[in-house]
């Protein structure tokens, strides 16, 4: 990630343009479903980057980082669980898993890949809503829960 899109502005507006960008894709049939789900998966990992800094008073993942005593990788990675684990406050992951959301979460949304970005196979439509509702749920769950 470039740090110049590292502000929690930057992490903000990405995730709700790139979440109405997958709505949008998805919409277009069969031929944009990787792509909506990529971008849709992109948009938790900006949400939870915001969110983080937003916690913890940062505007900056590299504030974060040095407020939080962590490294690049944990700030600047893409795997969404460790991304949960690591940057939000903590019992956040607990009570994800101990919640509704956890079925979407673990059963959609933490399969997501940065590597997607590269897969020009497109799932069916429904397999990709089925994507998109789930990250709906832990978008919802995170703006309510931390």
């Amino acid at each position: 990630m470039l740090k110049q899109y590292a502000g929690r502005t930057e992490q903000w507006k990405a995730a709700i343009h790139r979440k109405a960008d997958a709505t949008e894709l998805v919409e277009d049939g069969e031929l944009h479903t990787r792509g909506a789900m990529y971008l849709a998966g992109y948009a938790i990992e900006c949400r939870i980057k915001a969110i983080a800094m937003e916690c913890f008073g940062c505007s900056t993942l590299d504030e974060l980082r040095h407020k939080r005593g962590l490294f690049d990788d944990a700030v600047y990675s893409h795997g969404l669980e460790a991304l949960m684990r690591d940057l939000l406050p903590q019992g956040t992951w607990s009570r994800l898993l101990a919640s509704d959301a956890s079925t979407a979460f673990k059963g959609q949304v933490s399969r997501w890949s940065p590597q997607w970005r590269y897969n020009s196979q497109n799932p069916p439509k429904d397999q990709a809503h089925e994507f998109l509702d789930a990250i709906e749920v832990v978008w919802q769950w995170l703006g309510a829960n931390v």
